[in-house]
């Protein structure tokens, strides 16, 4: 059973990885919006990152965020003033911005030890406030709301001039991620925080220390967040506090749910349904939609999403991965057993 789980796992592995690499021919030779088009991916692939980090903590281990907006600029700010302030190499700064990150995430972890659910979220979103205000007053090393100018990526003398070289940049770490959230799912400490998300009290009485599992969900997932964070100030070359708002965090947990909770791949797909639904449909409908309410772009935005994550929570609460899933085991049963191919 575990060589067929670790056979189809590879296979997942290798089609992403197929995929990464042919993209970008495939996108060249059918539009003449290539560039706009890899740089759509290039920002999914960041926030696909942050959501597989954000799906340990909310779907795996059950612990509400709406703090990683907050997460992502603790990263990216970091980052950016190790390199082009400290003089640190990009690829030292990766890590170290990473656990920066992470550390903060083990400090908003603590809150998490005495509060759930809706008080929780609360605190987390707080949090992304403070981020905020404390980026704007440290105007001296981040240049406040003004925003501020990064540097390109550089990794062993290879600059990273473009949205192609940064294409493959991101999606190298895209695949390092998914590849590390699935050995940390089928982990022991994977079994723990999924024990914790069902039932607390059950985990506690099987011998799972609540308070250090906890603990460590929020240091792993910011750790991701952070990465995330270090590679779109270096990638996208500006930063400021409008990046990162409390709207953003809600967007991730959109993602999330509509990818599917406790599913990484569901992560990754519900992360390339949003953005591409942000950049590049609901851009086609902005100007149709104005003609009949009186809304701006921003509040179609939030109206669109609002209504997807209404009707997945309602319709496919499985998400985009178990609708997926739910169509391999029809075709797996057709023609026979009909009543069981969605169970």
């Amino acid at each position: 059973m575990k060589g067929r789980y670790e056979d189809e796992n590879l296979k997942w592995i290798a089609l992403l990885i197929l995929l990464v690499l042919l993209v970008p021919f495939l996108l060249q030779g059918m539009t003449y919006s290539y560039r706009y088009y890899l740089y759509v991916l290039n920002i999914a692939g960041i926030y696909m990152i942050l959501t597989v980090g954000l799906d340990l903590l909310s779907g795996y281990t059950g612990q509400v965020s709406l703090g990683h907006a907050g997460f992502l600029a603790i990263g990216a700010y970091s980052s950016a003033i190790l390199v082009d302030q400290a003089g640190i190499p990009f690829g030292l700064s990766l890590i170290l911005a990473s656990l920066i990150t992470g550390v903060f995430g083990l400090m908003i972890g603590f809150p998490a030890l005495r509060i759930s659910g809706m008080y929780l979220g609360l605190t987390t979103m707080g949090f992304g406030f403070i981020v905020r205000r404390i980026i704007i007053a440290l105007r001296d090393w981040t240049e406040g709301s003004a925003g501020l100018a990064v540097s390109k990526p550089q990794l062993f003398g290879f600059t990273f001039n473009n949205d192609l070289h940064n294409y493959y940049l991101i999606y190298t770490f895209v695949i390092l991620a998914v590849i590390l959230a699935r050995r940390i799912v089928k982990s022991k400490l994977g079994r723990a925080f999924q024990a914790i998300r069902d039932s607390g009290h059950a985990a506690q009485a099987a011998g799972i220390n609540l308070s250090k599992y906890k603990l460590i969900s929020f240091f792993i997932s910011a750790i991701f967040a952070g990465l995330a964070g270090a590679l779109f100030a270096h990638t996208m070359r500006f930063i400021s506090t409008d990046h990162f708002d409390i709207l953003l965090s809600i967007y991730f947990i959109i993602m999330v749910l509509v990818g599917g909770t406790s599913s990484i791949y569901g992560a990754v797909l519900g992360t390339l349904f949003i953005v591409s639904l942000d950049y590049l449909i609901v851009p086609q409908f902005k100007d149709w939609l104005s003609t009949f309410m009186s809304l701006e772009a921003g509040d179609i935005q939030s109206l669109i999403f609002g209504l997807i994550m209404f009707l997945f929570i309602i319709f496919q609460p499985t998400g985009l991965y178990g609708m997926w899933i739910k169509m391999r085991i029809y075709w797996k049963l057709f023609p026979f057993n009909p009543k069981k191919r969605f169970t």
